[in-house]
């Protein structure tokens, strides 16, 4: 992001938006315990969510990124809509989590989407050397999802939300890996720093929720840990795009 597009109308109201959400941040973060649904939590995901479309109206006119940031967009508005529902301000099913993981899920599929943009399909590729280092990095990945997940979330207790959560993983750690593989292209290192740190955080977020869920109900209980690297995750995937632009 240059100091010229900060001065822009569009920039200034940007840094206002993440200025906003960094208050948020620090009312969550201070304000334990709000009940459910928390307004805090959900009014800083919209936040992000207009952030997202700043960011497409910003950049919707320049050709190698105007679909990337198309898709971004959409993504962060399909998981504000599954922050809705783990909140039960409305529901699909009667469960929350299976909501939120058939909305999140669906999410990760169009960031996924977004993220192929960046760089040629793996099959699609001309270059050998770059499907071997992707597919690896994909592989090394999900061996340790897998492992991951066995060794700390398998509940056989409850196999379905087990199966549920280790799907969801596949997928959330395939966006992780392909975010990763964005460190050996060519894009501004701010952009690929941002992208992999915000899913990372993404991942860990989840993690929590899955362990509370299927291991430990008070693992970090009386903290909003899961809110804070959602929310840090989201506006750090968000805020990659406009360093991107520049690339």
């Amino acid at each position: 992001m240059s100091m010229a597009s900060l001065k822009t109308p569009l920039g200034v109201l940007r840094i206002v938006i993440v200025l906003a959400i960094f208050i948020s941040t620090l009312f969550l973060i201070t304000m334990i315990n709000q009940g459910t649904p928390n307004w805090n939590f959900l009014a800083t995901s919209a936040l992000i969510v207009i952030l997202a479309f700043v960011n497409f109206i910003d950049r919707r006119a320049t050709e190698k990124w105007s679909r990337f940031v198309l898709l971004m967009f959409v993504a962060m508005f399909i998981c504000f809509l599954g922050d809705l529902l783990m909140a039960s301000v409305f529901h699909i099913t009667p469960d929350p989590l299976i909501n939120g993981i058939l909305m999140f899920s669906l999410g990760h599929v169009v960031y996924l989407l977004a993220l192929k943009e960046r760089s040629p399909l793996l099959l699609k590729s001309e270059s050998p050397r770059l499907i071997v280092r992707n597919v690896s990095i994909w592989i090394v990945s999900i061996v340790i999802a897998i492992v991951l997940f066995v060794l700390t979330l398998y509940n056989p207790a409850d196999v379905v939300i087990s199966m549920g959560l280790f799907g969801y993983g596949i997928l959330l750690t395939t966006v992780l890996a392909f975010s990763l593989s964005k460190w050996f292209d060519n894009y501004p290192k701010l952009f690929v720093i941002c992208l992999f740190l915000g899913f990372l955080l993404f991942f860990i977020s989840d993690y929590i929720i899955g362990y509370r869920t299927l291991t430990d109900p008070t693992f970090l209980s009386g903290t909003e840990a899961v809110g804070v690297a959602y929310i840090g995750g989201q506006l750090l995937i968000h805020i990659s795009s406009a360093f991107g632009g520049e690339g």
